[in-house]
């Protein structure tokens, strides 16, 4: 019994936890909708601001995708903008109508 409990104790060991799966899936989202944005909407409208949140979201993205993972990132490789970024875009500030009236 001792030996069949350890073993399933070791695979948890390297199941990837539930929070790193769903940060992963959230910048999985960002980069997918950065990425998407121009097929949907088009870029015309957007000037340098819009752009470069878009960009963000792609950088940004990405690094959620590695949290945690070796030789990934880390909670001290986020800025507290990188962090207001993922904030804004989980409330859904990111609109075409909002990208499109920075300046």
């Amino acid at each position: 019994m001792y030996k069949l409990n350890k073993r399933a104790n070791d695979m948890n060991y390297f199941e990837t936890p539930t929070a790193q799966k769903q940060l992963a899936a959230v910048g999985r989202k960002m980069q997918d909708y950065s990425e998407d944005f121009g097929k949907h909407h088009g870029l015309k409208q957007l000037k340098d601001p819009g752009l470069k949140i878009l960009n963000e979201l792609s950088q940004v993205g990405g690094m959620l995708i590695r949290y945690g993972v070796t030789f990934g990132t880390g909670f001290k490789d986020f800025t507290e903008a990188d962090q207001q970024l993922i904030a804004e875009f989980m409330k859904g500030t990111y609109t075409n109508e909002y990208l499109s009236e920075l300046k």
